[in-house]
């Protein structure tokens, strides 16, 4: 009896033994290891951001540390031109994309698979029409005959075209030729043109060079640009969290433009490498807001129209951009601020 007690004895010590040097390995293995996917690399969001003062808000999210107050990990890459945010975008090497609603227009006709998620700035006076002291210009009518330099197939052109139109000028009466924004100076001080229709800084820019030689000339404001948050409809489906941590911090960067309008236009100027002067005679054509408004839908529809018209797109049908907003990041932390229907 004494024997088989002991032997009993004997095997759960050996159990127990065993049991513990498991035990130790698994622990040892798996609080040693690295998790699957680190914590901060699971909220790392790509964002190609243009360098514009209307990516401000942006800026000031990510300087103020706003997306990390919202627990994310925001990689910025700077490129030259909505454009090319989008194309950035469509290459997989963002997530996230800015650009103006004519850049989501002309896609829309080539693919499907990407979305707007937010609106974060608009302006009704970013494009501006610069025309030579001498020109004889002094409103839009006046431009009956006149050489006239614009961004050919961009919204410059397109504000252009909707600004005759208002103004009872059609587009044979006037003489328009493709325009490199960065020659905006050079071309006026040449003569070679009448007049600009240029978006900033470049407007500014050529008139605080030029001073007195040319003068900006007053428009109804018949277009209204936005800039907006774009991406994916794939990653948008599986990330609407991460969209409306995004979306949050940028509602929380607009009011601190809105409160601390001389710290931001400092921060946007360092960021954006520009001389504040320019930053701060632009400033008061933005305004910063988040949503998602129904004359979006309006402003992509009329865009659409006229590049048909002028040939910059060789179809017929236009798409229902409502099938290019994506509302479900908004709707889960600001719905008052969405206003677009069927």
């Amino acid at each position: 009896m004494k024997n088989m007690c002991l032997k009993m004895y004997a095997t759960l010590l050996q159990l127990y033994f065993k049991k513990s040097i498991i035990g130790i390995i698994f622990i040892s293995l798996f609080s040693s290891a690295p998790p699957l996917v680190a914590a901060n690399e699971k909220k790392t969001v790509r964002v190609a951001m243009s360098i514009t003062p209307l990516s401000s808000p942006l800026i000031i999210a990510q300087a103020k540390g706003f997306f990390k107050e919202f627990g994310l990990n925001i990689d910025i890459k700077q490129v030259k031109g909505g454009h090319l945010a989008f194309k950035s975008l469509m290459a997989g090497e963002v997530d996230i994309a800015t650009s103006s609603e004519a850049v989501v227009m002309f896609n829309s006709f080539k693919r499907n698979d990407f979305s707007l998620f937010c609106t974060f700035v608009t302006s009704d006076n970013d494009v501006k029409i610069l025309a030579r002291s001498d020109s004889g210009i002094n409103t839009i009518s006046d431009f009956k005959g006149k050489k006239i330099g614009t961004i050919l197939g961009t919204s410059a052109h397109f504000f252009l075209s909707q600004s005759l139109l208002i103004s009872g000028v059609s587009e044979g009466e006037v003489k328009v030729f493709n325009l490199k924004p960065h020659e905006a100076k050079k071309t006026l001080a040449s003569k070679k043109l009448d007049a600009i229709v240029a978006w900033e800084p470049y407007a500014y820019l050529a008139k605080k060079e030029l001073g007195d030689k040319v003068k900006i000339i007053e428009h109804d404001r018949v277009y209204i640009e936005t800039f907006n948050a774009i991406t994916l409809r794939q990653y948008a489906d599986r990330n609407t969290d991460k969209l409306s941590r995004f979306t949050q911090a940028l509602i929380k960067a607009t009011d601190y433009i809105k409160q601390h309008n001389e710290e931001s236009q400092h921060i946007v100027a360092n960021v954006l490498n520009k001389d504040l002067d320019v930053i701060k005679n632009t400033w008061s054509d933005y305004t910063f807001s988040v949503g998602l408004n129904q004359w979006l839908l309006t402003s992509m529809e009329a865009e659409a129209r006229w590049a048909i018209e002028h040939k910059f797109l060789s179809v017929k049908d236009i798409p229902n951009y409502i099938n290019f907003i994506n509302t479900k990041p908004l709707e889960k932390i600001s719905p008052e601020s969405i206003s677009v229907f069927n």
